[in-house]
Protein backbone atom coordinates (compact mmCIF):
# COMPACT_ATOMS: atom_id res chain seq x y z
CA UNK A 1 0.00 0.00 0.00
CA UNK A 2 1.69 3.51 -0.71
CA UNK A 3 1.92 6.23 1.01
CA UNK A 4 1.81 9.64 1.78
CA UNK A 5 2.81 12.31 4.41
CA UNK A 6 0.36 15.67 4.00
CA UNK A 7 2.78 18.25 6.07
CA UNK A 8 1.50 21.87 6.82
CA UNK A 9 2.01 23.99 10.29
CA UNK A 10 -1.40 23.13 12.07
CA UNK A 11 -4.49 21.77 11.05
CA UNK A 12 -6.95 25.29 12.01
CA UNK A 13 -10.21 25.42 12.52
CA UNK A 14 -12.57 27.11 10.11
CA UNK A 15 -9.39 27.07 7.87
CA UNK A 16 -10.04 26.42 4.20
CA UNK A 17 -6.52 24.69 3.78
CA UNK A 18 -6.82 22.83 6.37
CA UNK A 19 -10.38 21.50 5.01
CA UNK A 20 -8.97 20.89 1.98
CA UNK A 21 -5.92 18.99 3.62
CA UNK A 22 -8.58 17.00 5.29
CA UNK A 23 -10.62 16.22 1.96
CA UNK A 24 -7.00 15.10 -0.08
CA UNK A 25 -6.82 12.89 2.76
CA UNK A 26 -10.25 11.29 2.45
CA UNK A 27 -9.37 11.16 -0.83
CA UNK A 28 -6.12 9.16 -0.47
CA UNK A 29 -7.59 7.13 2.10
CA UNK A 30 -10.60 5.51 -0.37
CA UNK A 31 -8.24 4.91 -2.67
CA UNK A 32 -6.23 2.91 -1.17
CA UNK A 33 -3.71 4.97 0.36
CA UNK A 34 -1.89 5.10 3.84
CA UNK A 35 -2.39 8.46 4.89
CA UNK A 36 -0.56 10.68 7.75
CA UNK A 37 -1.11 14.52 8.55
CA UNK A 38 2.06 15.88 10.19
CA UNK A 39 1.69 19.34 11.79
CA UNK A 40 4.07 21.41 13.72
CA UNK A 41 1.87 22.37 16.25
CA UNK A 42 -1.26 20.33 17.95
CA UNK A 43 -4.99 22.89 17.55
CA UNK A 44 -8.00 22.15 18.49
CA UNK A 45 -8.78 20.30 15.75
CA UNK A 46 -10.20 16.84 16.40
CA UNK A 47 -8.37 14.63 13.94
CA UNK A 48 -5.68 12.77 14.21
CA UNK A 49 -2.67 14.23 13.77
CA UNK A 50 1.88 13.35 14.10
CA UNK A 51 3.48 16.23 15.21
CA UNK A 52 6.44 17.15 13.21
CA UNK A 53 8.89 16.59 15.80
CA UNK A 54 7.64 12.87 16.13
CA UNK A 55 7.60 12.31 12.68
CA UNK A 56 10.05 9.60 10.72
CA UNK A 57 9.49 11.21 6.98
CA UNK A 58 9.33 7.24 5.72
CA UNK A 59 6.29 7.75 3.31
CA UNK A 60 6.71 7.25 -0.17
CA UNK A 61 5.49 10.79 -1.06
CA UNK A 62 4.80 13.81 0.80
CA UNK A 63 2.35 16.76 0.17
CA UNK A 64 3.70 20.15 1.52
CA UNK A 65 0.83 22.74 2.03
CA UNK A 66 3.06 26.14 1.25
CA UNK A 67 1.34 29.65 2.07
CA UNK A 68 3.82 31.11 4.52
CA UNK A 69 7.13 30.31 5.92
CA UNK A 70 7.23 27.28 8.45
CA UNK A 71 9.61 25.05 9.56
CA UNK A 72 7.62 22.17 8.27
CA UNK A 73 8.72 23.45 4.52
CA UNK A 74 12.37 23.71 6.17
CA UNK A 75 11.99 20.09 7.28
CA UNK A 76 10.91 18.60 3.93
CA UNK A 77 13.80 20.64 2.39
CA UNK A 78 16.64 19.40 4.92
CA UNK A 79 15.29 15.86 4.26
CA UNK A 80 14.92 15.85 0.52
CA UNK A 81 12.10 13.87 0.53
CA UNK A 82 10.21 13.10 -2.53
CA UNK A 83 7.31 15.67 -2.31
CA UNK A 84 4.54 17.39 -4.22
CA UNK A 85 4.48 21.45 -3.12
CA UNK A 86 0.52 22.45 -2.89
CA UNK A 87 0.73 26.23 -3.09
CA UNK A 88 -2.12 28.20 -1.94
CA UNK A 89 0.13 31.56 -2.75
CA UNK A 90 2.09 34.07 -0.09
CA UNK A 91 0.72 37.57 0.46
CA UNK A 92 3.41 39.38 -0.74
CA UNK A 93 4.61 41.50 2.32
CA UNK A 94 3.91 45.53 0.78
CA UNK A 95 0.56 44.67 2.34
CA UNK A 96 1.32 43.95 5.86
CA UNK A 97 4.68 45.80 6.77
CA UNK A 98 2.73 48.92 8.13
CA UNK A 99 0.27 46.78 10.20
CA UNK A 100 2.23 43.74 11.15
CA UNK A 101 5.77 43.73 11.23
CA UNK A 102 6.35 40.57 13.05
CA UNK A 103 4.10 38.15 10.06
CA UNK A 104 6.65 40.42 7.16
CA UNK A 105 9.40 37.61 8.48
CA UNK A 106 7.67 35.05 7.95
CA UNK A 107 6.16 35.99 4.50
CA UNK A 108 9.62 36.80 3.13
CA UNK A 109 10.18 33.16 4.25
CA UNK A 110 7.54 31.42 2.69
CA UNK A 111 8.85 33.08 -0.61
CA UNK A 112 12.21 31.96 -0.08
CA UNK A 113 11.24 28.65 0.84
CA UNK A 114 9.28 28.32 -2.33
CA UNK A 115 12.25 28.76 -4.38
CA UNK A 116 14.17 26.04 -2.09
CA UNK A 117 11.00 23.56 -2.83
CA UNK A 118 11.11 24.36 -6.50
CA UNK A 119 14.35 22.18 -7.87
CA UNK A 120 13.43 19.67 -5.00
CA UNK A 121 9.58 18.92 -5.76
CA UNK A 122 8.13 15.88 -8.42
CA UNK A 123 5.16 18.24 -9.16
CA UNK A 124 3.58 21.67 -8.03
CA UNK A 125 -0.10 21.94 -7.33
CA UNK A 126 -1.84 25.49 -7.59
CA UNK A 127 -4.90 26.34 -6.92
CA UNK A 128 -5.55 28.73 -9.22
CA UNK A 129 -3.52 29.72 -12.88
CA UNK A 130 -2.42 32.38 -10.86
CA UNK A 131 -0.79 30.43 -8.28
CA UNK A 132 0.96 28.15 -10.91
CA UNK A 133 2.47 31.34 -12.67
CA UNK A 134 4.35 32.01 -9.42
CA UNK A 135 5.07 28.48 -9.07
CA UNK A 136 6.58 28.39 -12.26
CA UNK A 137 8.36 31.86 -11.98
CA UNK A 138 10.09 30.05 -9.05
CA UNK A 139 11.21 27.44 -11.58
CA UNK A 140 9.00 24.70 -10.84
CA UNK A 141 9.07 22.42 -13.67
CA UNK A 142 6.09 20.54 -14.19
CA UNK A 143 3.17 22.56 -12.46
CA UNK A 144 -0.75 21.10 -11.86
CA UNK A 145 -3.85 23.24 -11.35
CA UNK A 146 -6.71 22.24 -9.13
CA UNK A 147 -8.73 24.31 -7.46
CA UNK A 148 -9.30 24.14 -3.36
CA UNK A 149 -11.37 21.20 -2.21
CA UNK A 150 -14.50 22.23 -0.40
CA UNK A 151 -17.18 20.42 0.41
CA UNK A 152 -20.49 22.26 -0.60
CA UNK A 153 -22.07 23.32 2.14
CA UNK A 154 -25.74 22.97 3.21
CA UNK A 155 -27.63 25.90 1.65
CA UNK A 156 -29.32 27.77 4.50
CA UNK A 157 -33.17 29.26 3.54
CA UNK A 158 -32.73 32.79 2.83
CA UNK A 159 -33.92 34.68 5.94
CA UNK A 160 -36.92 35.96 7.17
CA UNK A 161 -35.85 37.91 9.35
CA UNK A 162 -32.92 40.49 7.74
CA UNK A 163 -30.81 43.03 9.35
CA UNK A 164 -33.29 45.54 8.20
CA UNK A 165 -34.84 46.29 4.63
CA UNK A 166 -31.57 48.66 3.43
CA UNK A 167 -29.42 45.80 1.53
CA UNK A 168 -26.89 43.69 3.57
CA UNK A 169 -23.45 43.85 2.29
CA UNK A 170 -21.73 40.87 2.92
CA UNK A 171 -17.63 40.14 3.45
CA UNK A 172 -16.31 37.33 4.62
CA UNK A 173 -12.07 36.44 5.36
CA UNK A 174 -9.43 37.32 7.45
CA UNK A 175 -9.48 40.75 8.42
CA UNK A 176 -6.59 41.62 6.89
CA UNK A 177 -5.06 44.44 4.56
CA UNK A 178 -4.49 42.91 1.34
CA UNK A 179 -8.22 41.88 1.34
CA UNK A 180 -8.85 45.36 1.65
CA UNK A 181 -12.12 45.63 3.58
CA UNK A 182 -11.51 49.26 4.86
CA UNK A 183 -12.62 50.03 0.77
CA UNK A 184 -15.43 48.18 1.71
CA UNK A 185 -16.33 50.81 5.10
CA UNK A 186 -15.17 53.52 2.47
CA UNK A 187 -17.93 52.50 -0.20
CA UNK A 188 -20.46 52.27 2.65
CA UNK A 189 -20.09 55.56 3.30
CA UNK A 190 -21.34 56.71 -0.13
CA UNK A 191 -24.01 53.87 -0.63
CA UNK A 192 -25.71 54.76 2.64
CA UNK A 193 -26.34 58.53 0.48
CA UNK A 194 -28.86 56.73 -1.17
CA UNK A 195 -29.60 53.72 0.98
CA UNK A 196 -29.22 54.97 4.44
CA UNK A 197 -30.12 51.56 5.91
CA UNK A 198 -28.01 49.54 4.24
CA UNK A 199 -25.73 47.46 6.42
CA UNK A 200 -22.04 45.93 5.94
CA UNK A 201 -20.96 42.66 7.45
CA UNK A 202 -17.09 42.00 8.00
CA UNK A 203 -17.58 38.08 8.80
CA UNK A 204 -13.91 37.10 9.68
CA UNK A 205 -11.19 36.72 12.37
CA UNK A 206 -8.90 40.37 12.09
CA UNK A 207 -5.39 39.55 11.00
CA UNK A 208 -3.75 41.80 13.12
CA UNK A 209 -4.87 44.24 15.83
CA UNK A 210 -3.49 47.40 14.86
CA UNK A 211 -5.54 46.74 11.54
CA UNK A 212 -8.57 45.63 13.18
CA UNK A 213 -8.11 49.04 15.21
CA UNK A 214 -7.74 51.04 12.04
CA UNK A 215 -11.16 49.89 10.58
CA UNK A 216 -13.38 50.61 13.75
CA UNK A 217 -11.85 54.06 13.32
CA UNK A 218 -12.37 54.37 9.74
CA UNK A 219 -15.88 53.54 10.56
CA UNK A 220 -16.14 55.88 13.19
CA UNK A 221 -14.57 58.70 11.18
CA UNK A 222 -16.94 58.55 8.46
CA UNK A 223 -19.84 58.80 10.93
CA UNK A 224 -21.14 54.82 9.97
CA UNK A 225 -20.02 52.67 12.54
CA UNK A 226 -23.50 51.62 13.58
CA UNK A 227 -23.97 50.11 10.06
CA UNK A 228 -20.54 48.09 9.89
CA UNK A 229 -20.70 44.86 11.85
CA UNK A 230 -18.24 42.38 13.07
CA UNK A 231 -18.76 39.08 13.45
CA UNK A 232 -15.64 37.78 14.49
CA UNK A 233 -14.87 34.43 13.76
CA UNK A 234 -17.88 32.14 13.41
CA UNK A 235 -18.90 28.61 13.22
CA UNK A 236 -19.62 26.78 10.06
CA UNK A 237 -23.54 27.39 11.08
CA UNK A 238 -23.42 30.99 11.73
CA UNK A 239 -21.77 31.36 8.26
CA UNK A 240 -24.77 29.42 6.03
CA UNK A 241 -26.82 31.94 8.13
CA UNK A 242 -25.12 34.86 7.12
CA UNK A 243 -24.92 34.26 3.32
CA UNK A 244 -28.50 33.05 3.98
CA UNK A 245 -29.56 36.93 5.30
CA UNK A 246 -27.11 38.48 2.59
CA UNK A 247 -27.76 40.59 -0.26
CA UNK A 248 -24.61 41.05 -2.02
CA UNK A 249 -21.38 39.75 -1.27
CA UNK A 250 -18.57 42.39 -2.08
CA UNK A 251 -14.51 41.51 -2.29
CA UNK A 252 -12.23 45.33 -2.71
CA UNK A 253 -9.15 42.63 -2.27
CA UNK A 254 -5.95 43.12 -3.89
CA UNK A 255 -4.35 39.63 -3.26
CA UNK A 256 -6.16 36.37 -3.50
CA UNK A 257 -4.63 33.04 -5.08
CA UNK A 258 -8.39 31.50 -5.27
CA UNK A 259 -10.84 32.99 -2.50
CA UNK A 260 -12.96 30.51 -1.48
CA UNK A 261 -15.62 32.86 0.01
CA UNK A 262 -17.11 33.92 -3.53
CA UNK A 263 -17.53 30.18 -4.34
CA UNK A 264 -19.31 29.98 -1.11
CA UNK A 265 -21.29 33.15 -1.87
CA UNK A 266 -22.46 31.90 -5.28
CA UNK A 267 -23.43 28.55 -3.98
CA UNK A 268 -25.52 30.74 -1.43
CA UNK A 269 -27.28 32.24 -4.02
CA UNK A 270 -25.61 35.50 -2.95
CA UNK A 271 -24.92 38.00 -5.84
CA UNK A 272 -21.17 38.59 -6.36
CA UNK A 273 -19.38 42.07 -6.68
CA UNK A 274 -15.46 42.06 -6.85
CA UNK A 275 -12.72 43.77 -8.05
CA UNK A 276 -10.64 41.95 -10.35
CA UNK A 277 -7.81 41.17 -8.85
CA UNK A 278 -5.09 38.32 -8.64
CA UNK A 279 -6.94 35.35 -9.16
CA UNK A 280 -9.99 36.89 -8.25
CA UNK A 281 -11.28 37.07 -12.48
CA UNK A 282 -10.65 33.63 -12.72
CA UNK A 283 -12.77 32.08 -10.23
CA UNK A 284 -15.33 34.83 -10.68
CA UNK A 285 -15.54 34.10 -14.63
CA UNK A 286 -18.84 36.17 -15.64
CA UNK A 287 -20.86 34.94 -12.58
CA UNK A 288 -20.10 38.11 -11.27
CA UNK A 289 -19.82 41.64 -11.20
CA UNK A 290 -15.93 42.13 -12.02
CA UNK A 291 -14.91 45.85 -11.59
CA UNK A 292 -11.35 47.35 -13.07
CA UNK A 293 -10.85 49.48 -9.91
CA UNK A 294 -12.54 49.82 -6.85
CA UNK A 295 -12.97 53.64 -5.81
CA UNK A 296 -15.70 53.87 -3.23
CA UNK A 297 -18.09 55.13 -5.65
CA UNK A 298 -16.74 52.53 -8.26
CA UNK A 299 -17.70 49.82 -5.34
CA UNK A 300 -20.95 51.33 -4.07
CA UNK A 301 -22.85 52.07 -7.59
CA UNK A 302 -22.04 48.19 -8.68
CA UNK A 303 -23.45 47.61 -5.05
CA UNK A 304 -26.56 49.76 -5.79
CA UNK A 305 -27.10 48.25 -9.40
CA UNK A 306 -27.40 45.05 -7.49
CA UNK A 307 -29.99 45.94 -4.82
CA UNK A 308 -31.63 48.17 -6.71
CA UNK A 309 -32.63 45.65 -9.84
CA UNK A 310 -34.17 42.09 -8.68
CA UNK A 311 -33.37 40.78 -12.54
CA UNK A 312 -29.76 41.98 -12.30
CA UNK A 313 -29.53 39.90 -8.88
CA UNK A 314 -31.79 36.90 -10.24
CA UNK A 315 -29.10 36.55 -13.15
CA UNK A 316 -26.31 36.59 -10.71
CA UNK A 317 -28.01 34.13 -8.58
CA UNK A 318 -28.42 31.83 -11.50
CA UNK A 319 -24.89 32.40 -13.09
CA UNK A 320 -23.05 31.90 -9.69
CA UNK A 321 -25.16 28.70 -8.96
CA UNK A 322 -23.69 27.15 -12.07
CA UNK A 323 -20.14 28.32 -11.42
CA UNK A 324 -20.21 27.09 -8.25
CA UNK A 325 -20.97 23.91 -9.57
CA UNK A 326 -17.94 24.09 -11.31
CA UNK A 327 -15.79 23.35 -7.99
CA UNK A 328 -18.34 20.53 -6.58
CA UNK A 329 -15.90 18.25 -4.64
CA UNK A 330 -16.18 14.90 -7.23
CA UNK A 331 -14.61 17.50 -9.89
CA UNK A 332 -11.87 18.45 -7.58
CA UNK A 333 -11.12 15.53 -6.32
CA UNK A 334 -10.76 13.62 -9.48
CA UNK A 335 -8.47 16.64 -10.76
CA UNK A 336 -6.34 15.87 -7.67
CA UNK A 337 -6.40 12.29 -8.31
CA UNK A 338 -4.84 12.92 -11.62
CA UNK A 339 -2.31 15.34 -10.06
CA UNK A 340 -1.24 12.00 -7.66
CA UNK A 341 -2.06 9.13 -9.34
CA UNK A 342 1.26 8.51 -11.41
CA UNK A 343 3.40 9.55 -8.23
CA UNK A 344 2.10 7.11 -5.77
CA UNK A 345 3.63 3.65 -7.25
CA UNK A 346 7.12 5.47 -7.24
CA UNK A 347 8.52 4.30 -4.50
CA UNK A 348 6.10 1.51 -3.20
Amino acid sequence: MPSVDIVLPELGRYDATANHTLLIRDLLIADGVDVRIVVERQTTREEAVTLLADWDADADLVILQHAIGSEAANEVVKRRLPMVVNYHNVTPTEFVEAWDPQLVSGLRWGRAQLHQLAPLAIRGVADSDYNAAEMRAARFDDVAVVPVLWQLPEQGQRASDPIDDGGMVLFVGRLAPNKCPHDLISALALLLEVRPAATLVLVGSAASPRYHSSLLSLADRLGIANRVHFTGSVSEVELIDWYSRADVFCCASEHEGFCVPIVEAMHHGVPVVAYGAAAVPETVQDAGILLGDKSPATLASAIDTVLSSPQVARTLRSAGHRRALDFRLEITQNLMRQALDDLLGARS
